[in-house]
């Protein structure tokens, strides 16, 4: 038999505590019981994609952590690595990639903030695939269009009728 601690969110641990009280029940038998059925019920694929899911955005929050430790800024988009490597003053157009290191990092910090830019890029892209993968019964979210609107005011149903208002 092992032994392991076993976190509970916030809301549901005094639940469980007036579960086992109320019932008289063990509270690791509960655990285990839960655990159990779980298990019995889970799609083992779905559980090895949830883990490497939150493998990913571990390692991600991480390379994050870098980043903010090195630039002191903790905004990242796909153009911030453009922004952040380009010369003051330099119109983006004009920079090539590569090509014009950011003045506040020395070669070997820019060098490493490169490669954490593509890792991050990279579980992006990851995290996408199997996201995709779980959600594959969901049904994408649409917009409703917007009702048509009329050229003439009379015929339009979406702006209110004006009293006496005739023509244009």
């Amino acid at each position: 038999m092992s032994v392991r601690s076993v976190w509970f969110w916030r809301d549901l641990l005094p639940l469980v505590k007036r579960f086992c009280r109320e019932h008289n029940v063990p509270f690791n038998k509960i655990v285990n019981l839960a655990v159990q059925s779980f298990l019995g019920n889970c799609n083992v694929e779905e559980l090895r994609l949830r883990a490497r899911l939150g493998m990913l955005l571990h390692e991600e929050a991480e390379h994050r952590r870098v980043c903010n430790a090195m630039l002191r800024s903790g905004s990242y988009l796909p153009g911030y690595v453009q922004r952040t490597l380009r010369e003051p003053g330099r119109h983006v157009g004009l920079v090539r990639d590569g090509q014009v290191p950011l003045k506040a990092l020395s070669p070997k910090e820019e060098r490493v903030f490169r490669r954490i830019a593509a890792r991050r890029e990279q579980i992006a892209r990851e995290i996408a695939e199997i996201e995709e993968q779980l959600l594959r019964d969901v049904k994408p979210f649409r917009l409703k269009p917007e009702p048509r609107r009329l050229r003439s005011r009379r015929r339009d149903k979406t702006k209110p009728l004006v009293p006496g208002g005739g023509g244009d």
